[in-house]
């Protein structure tokens, strides 16, 4: 019986092979370099788009203040509701697969303030949604600074509750990015909590993992 005889790969093969591990490598990378770098902390291009503003507290055709039944026409009935009063206010939660609607209480109605989702499904604003890149994320709304915490903004996050004029700001960290806007109080308003709009970005490995949105007394 004769014995099968080992291969020896020729010149030609051998800088193939090394061209395609070479090839495998610069892809890996770059992939990695994409989307595990911190995005806290990578130094991004300045641009004039517009800042996070009310008009961006959307899901698919539905927006802030939208009533009980916008959502149910939009949704269906919801899995479970969850009734509860927090600062004066009375609220409904209602819990979807992957989607938590938030509703407050209006006159004799319920009007949507907040949304949280982990689901690809669902359209937010500025046609991002569960699963966009953070990247291409924070380039759709104002960059001012091109390193740093603060993507733009007139004050801190730690300013925010001692100003009484409208605060705006966005802010990146190595796991979220949220931007805020807080409305400004009239002179004669002594109702101690602050309405604030905000939207809140987690991500993962350069992927956006969960989108919560809310504008309510804080």
């Amino acid at each position: 019986m004769k014995k099968n005889k080992s291969h020896v790969f020729s010149k030609k093969e051998l800088k193939l092979l090394l061209s395609i591990l070479v090839l495998a490598f610069l892809i890996f990378l770059i992939i990695y370099v994409r989307n595990f770098r911190n995005f806290g902390e990578i130094k991004l291009s300045t641009n004039k788009k517009d800042i996070f503003t009310i008009s961006d507290l959307k899901i698919n055709d539905l927006k802030y203040s939208s009533t009980e039944t916008d959502i149910i026409s939009e949704f269906g009935k919801a899995k479970k509701v969850v009734e509860y009063s927090e600062n004066g206010f009375n609220y409904k939660k209602f819990e979807y697969p992957n989607l938590n609607i938030t509703l407050r209480e209006y006159y004799d109605d319920y009007i949507l303030v907040g949304v949280e989702t982990t689901s690809s499904k669902y359209k937010i604003t500025r046609g991002i949604r569960v699963g966009s890149n953070i990247g291409r994320t924070m380039r759709k709304y104002k960059i001012a600074n091109k390193s740093g915490s603060y993507l733009y903004g007139n004050y801190t996050y730690e300013e925010m509750p001692e100003k009484n004029d409208n605060v705006y700001m966005g802010i990146r960290t190595k796991l979220k990015v949220s931007y805020y806007n807080k409305d400004a109080k009239e002179e004669n308003d002594t109702f101690p909590m602050d309405l604030v709009q905000k939207i809140e970005y987690e991500y993962k490995n350069g992927t956006v993992t969960k989108i919560s949105w809310s504008y309510d007394y804080e």
